[in-house]
């Protein structure tokens, strides 16, 4: 019989069905005289002064009892283990902007060919080369940033879609959107490389000879 629900803490906790402990000593394999008799007791502290202070009474002092706490040592260096993890994303992240910006360096090269005939007409109408050279610099830096908005949009997609997965299979609730400095400086990074990635074909479409392609078109 159902007696009660508690609140949400968005935790696997909240998947966990309580009962009481003589109901755990009547299920197989318990015995029922030991209804009364407690082996370990699961406590959230108020703050982490606390659990030093625990770890003194009880594990330093000779007590029956023993308190099982994480302290900071521990928590460092199971950090430190997984940390090669840490820096593996990292450089996937840095190889991945790389690649990008060769990819917006080759792609706007090679559209240089296609697009001689128009530049030298806008040459002959009076714009001037440094106007040329600005404009494919601005091109290629739009395509940097619109890729780095367009890589949140589809990280948002993904991190609800698997938040809701997570939530459904753990319980563990995830806070999607929070800032973070990576909002800020992936966006400047990936258009400023952008912009170094696009000298290359400015500097082609800043050479590019004026007579030789207003020729006719046979």
């Amino acid at each position: 019989m159902i007696t009660g629900i508690l609140k949400p803490t968005n935790s696997p906790t909240d998947r966990a069905v309580w009962i009481p402990l003589e109901g755990v000593q009547h299920m197989a394999g318990h015995a029922a005289s030991e209804k009364d008799r407690i082996s370990a007791v699961l406590i959230k502290l108020a703050s982490p002064t606390v659990g030093q202070m625990l770890n003194i009474q009880y594990n330093r002092q000779g007590n029956r009892l023993t308190f099982a706490f994480p302290v900071a040592a521990i928590v460092s260096e199971l950090f430190k283990k997984v940390s090669w993890l840490d820096r593996l994303l990292q450089g996937i992240a840095l190889l991945v902007g790389v690649v990008a910006a060769a990819s917006v360096l080759a792609s706007v090269y090679n559209s240089m060919n296609e697009r001689r005939r128009d530049i030298a007409i806008m040459r002959a109408l009076g714009v001037r080369k440094l106007t040329i050279f600005g404009l494919i610099l601005w091109e290629c830096a739009l395509i940097g940033l619109l890729g780095s908005l367009l890589g949140f949009a589809v990280y948002a997609g993904l991190m609800v879609i698997g938040s809701a997965i997570l939530r459904e299979k753990t319980g563990i609730v995830l806070t999607l959107f929070f800032w973070h400095g990576a909002l800020l400086w992936t966006p400047v990074l990936m258009t400023g490389a952008s912009l170094l990635a696009g000298i290359v074909p400015a500097w082609k479409a800043y050479r590019n000879p004026v007579a030789e392609n207003l020729v006719p078109l046979a």
